[in-house]
């Protein structure tokens, strides 16, 4: 969402742009947790993928 304001936009009309939004939805990381299985160290294959930029 792109809201534009202009210069000449006073406080309270902004105030009232600012309100009239709506909250978002947090994303809920724990249906993810766990389902991914690595076979190897996270660090180690971090560094393995740096090492092949050079």
């Amino acid at each position: 969402m792109l809201i534009t304001i202009k210069k000449e936009t006073d406080r309270q009309e902004v105030d009232k742009i600012v309100s009239n939004l709506k909250p978002r939805k947090a994303f809920n990381s724990d249906r993810f947790l766990g389902k991914l299985k690595w076979n190897e160290d996270a660090c180690q294959y971090q560094k393995k993928l740096r090492d092949e930029w050079n």
